[in-house]
């Protein structure tokens, strides 16, 4: 049986296709009632708001003629009730039509979110944060205008004129086809405008995106910046992609701004034609002045349809550049797929058998024939030089890497046959950079583990930092800064090794955890651990021999392969790597 969490996955995967396919279609489908009682009270407000000029004619005339004034007040007070009736269901349109777009909106980023939680290390090594904020909030609110105001000003565009344009005819045919005479050539001028407008604004959104990786990876390394001096040559960089981004939106905005003049052109020649040709039909009494001020109040609204189809199909047009980028990254494979159906229920062994690997396919491998076994209680560690294989290990380990299939075995069985649930429940990572949110120490240690605070408070002995948090001003509930700024690197370490082993997992990965903790702290973190190995496996990764002394034996790992296995007197006499190390600690490196 599949999970709850991999069934919703499932479930966001399927919809995303769906929605790749017909953008708007999908979420006209998802949203049909509001969609439906949008347009009904659109249509109905139109009709009603194309009267007043007609009733306004009628009662100009029966003015003109000395008609009696209770036959006017009677137009009048129609005109009244109209106006009190559109502006009841405009406003009601207005609120369904925005919940159907801003649902849309919401329904998309919850699609691109799960999405980004969902796929592997590979695509956010080549993605930038930058990148990724601006399609779950730029691109997504592009979409958001098109099948919102977008279509809805079109919409209201053919409304208009499919009640307007009857109303002239009856009023004036000849005076109707002579003022509506260059309409025919808009939709050519349209379709110019807008192909460019698509073009344009995908470039622009495309610079969006680098200007925003630009700013975030700046202000993320504003500290380096400054340490080096270097404030002017970066904030060169920023007005250079800055610059670039304004490039793009001026032609944009230049194909925009010629919507409305030749858009409204049409209409304004119409105006001018309607006073040449009407003059002769006013002395002529085959048209009155009544029905003279209605067709020109007519005229006059067909200035908006022109207006708004320009509006319309340039929003349009920007949502769909916009929604091709984030179809783009919705059908973005998964390189490590969640195909397992099994779950996991106890723990006998993790075992890498014969395991090769490298990140492509032209590159060479990163590891190479590597044989190694975990069983319950174990502490193993993995010790080498930079670049010697260690932290690729733990990234296979963690599914974050697809592996060839037989290569990784829990339990005797392959790794792919379980649920990445499963897997994420089984295995716990507490990597050498740390994360903190911006939150409490409470909530940062719990995150979204039911735990109760004596449980929290315990792990925080364990690791070696209640006693400072006790002394912080508002202890536990002390909120933390970005990325854990306000308080030192060996607390932020002794936090992230306080959360990992909170989860009570059964294998527990320390990725370099100790890097920025003293020998004597560390001890008593490890002695600590180690009481608890009745349900637990650990792997420690580490640069220093300290951190690897109570291990149960030790990996040492040269240029992606392992070079010898064992204890410390074992490893002095079989691995050369191992005796460089422990010299250049014991001669004044660390220890």
């Amino acid at each position: 049986m599949l999970g709850g969490e991999t069934k919703a996955i499932h479930k966001h995967i399927n919809e995303s296709k769906i929605m790749a396919k017909q953008p708007f279609h999908f979420y006209v489908r998802k949203n049909k009632r509001k969609f439906i009682f949008g347009i009904s009270s659109l249509l109905f407000t139109n009709g009603l708001d194309a009267l007043p000029p007609l009733l306004v004619g009628m009662a100009v005339d029966q003015i003109s003629q000395g008609e009696p004034f209770i036959k006017t007040f009677g137009l009048l007070s129609l005109l009244v009730v109209i106006a009190l009736t559109i502006a009841v269901f405009r406003y009601a349109w207005r609120i369904q039509w925005g919940q159907y777009s801003h649902g849309a909106a919401r329904d998309l980023k919850d699609k691109i979110f799960s999405k980004y939680l969902n796929l592997d290390q590979k695509f956010f090594q080549k993605n930038t944060i930058g990148k990724l904020m601006s399609l779950i909030n730029n691109d997504v609110n592009a979409f958001r205008m098109a099948i919102g105001p977008g279509v809805l000003v079109l919409l209201d565009a053919l409304f208009i004129s499919a009640f307007v344009i009857p109303l002239m005819i009856y009023l004036s045919p000849s005076l109707t086809w002579k003022t509506l005479i260059f309409l025919p050539v808009i939709p050519f001028v349209i379709a110019r405008i807008e192909k460019l407008i698509h073009e344009y604004y995908k470039k622009q959104q495309n610079q969006f995106s680098e200007l925003s990786a630009t700013t975030q990876e700046i202000l993320s390394g504003i500290r380096t910046i400054k340490s080096f001096a270097q404030e002017k040559n970066y904030e060169k960089k920023f007005n250079h992609e800055s610059k670039k981004l304004e490039q793009y939106a001026n032609k944009v905005a230049k194909l925009d701004a010629a919507f409305s003049p030749t858009l409204e052109l049409s209409v304004s020649i119409g105006c001018v034609i309607l006073l040449f040709f009407a003059a002769d039909d006013v002395f002529s009494g085959t048209l009155t002045i009544g029905a003279l001020l209605s067709f020109y109040q007519y005229l006059q609204k067909m200035m908006w349809p022109m207006a708004a189809i320009g509006i319309g199909l340039t929003f349009w047009q920007k949502g769909m550049a916009s929604i091709d980028r984030v179809t783009e990254l919705l059908s973005e494979d998964n390189k490590t797929p969640d195909l397992g159906t099994k779950t996991l229920s106890a723990f006998e062994s993790f075992e890498l058998k014969n395991l090769n690997f490298k990140h492509e396919q032209e590159s060479p491998f990163q590891l190479t024939n590597i044989n190694i076994k975990i069983l319950p209680g174990e502490i193993i560690g993995f010790l080498g030089k930079t670049g010697s294989g260690k932290s690729t290990i733990t990234d296979l380990i963690s599914g974050l890497y697809p592996t060839e299939k037989g290569q990784i075995l829990i339990n005797g069985e392959n790794i792919q046959d379980f649920t990445q649930e499963s897997i994420h429940n089984f295995i716990t990572y507490v990597p050498q950079d740390t994360f903190l949110f911006s939150d409490d120490i409470f909530n940062n240690t719990l995150l979204s583990t039911e735990k109760k605070q004596e449980h929290v408070i315990d792990v925080l002995k364990t690791v070696q930092i209640n006693d400072e948090i006790e002394k912080m001003d508002k202890k536990h509930k002390t909120v933390l800064g970005e990325k854990g700024i306000n308080i030192s690197g060996g607390q932020r370490q002794r936090l992230a090794l306080a959360r990992g082993l909170i989860r009570d997992t059964r294998l527990l990965i320390l990725d370099d955890t100790f890097s920025a903790i003293d020998a004597n702290t560390e001890k008593l973190i490890i002695d600590a651990i180690k009481k608890r190995l009745h349900n637990l496996s650990v792997i420690i990764i580490s640069h220093k021999l300290a951190s690897l002394k109570l291990a149960d034996r030790v990996y040492v790992l040269n240029d992606g392969a392992v070079e010898a296995v064992g204890n410390h007197n074992q490893l002095m006499q079989d691995s050369s790597t191992y005796k460089s190390i422990y010299k250049s600690q014991i001669d004044g490196g660390p220890i």
